[in-house]
């Protein structure tokens, strides 16, 4: 399983609308993970780390941005829980280029390109509430949350 942005900030963030929904999803899929602690069952890509950060201490976005430390103890958080890892991005470069031009990507869709190639790459399911992932990743290596 590999979370998407929006996963991570709707569970992080209170105030968000979908946070229950995200957060009890993540919880899950925590309480799967710890069960299996040596075979990662949870990727935290470093695309997706770093937008999460960018968009929890935004203030243009929220009113009341999370402290980056906040946003640091989450992350960590995560990463010391069993069966989750961080996986760095290899040699996706080839499997990105193709995505993009296969799918005609540009704009806002690049970065979910990233995402969706690594995805691919480590033969992963992404995790989102994102629909654009339908343009990208086929059924098997997608999971909508319904909003």
């Amino acid at each position: 399983m590999t979370p998407d942005v929006n996963l991570l900030v709707a569970a992080m963030r209170l105030d968000h609308p979908h946070h229950a929904l995200a957060f009890n999803h993540l919880q899950v899929q925590l309480q799967m993970a710890s069960k299996h602690p040596t075979m990662p069952t949870i990727v935290l890509l470093g695309p997706v780390v770093s937008g999460f950060i960018r968009i929890v201490t935004n203030p243009q976005i929220f009113i009341l941005p999370s402290s980056l430390q906040q946003v640091m103890d989450f992350v960590d958080a995560l990463l010391t829980s069993p069966g989750v890892v961080f996986q760095a991005a290899g040699s996706l470069w080839p499997g990105f280029r193709d995505l993009c031009l296969q799918a005609a990507v540009t704009t806002n869709l690049v970065s979910d390109a990233w995402i969706a190639a690594s995805a691919l790459q480590l033969g992963e399911v992404v995790h989102t509430f994102d629909r654009d992932f339908k343009k990208l990743l086929p059924s098997d290596n997608l999971y909508l949350l319904s909003r």
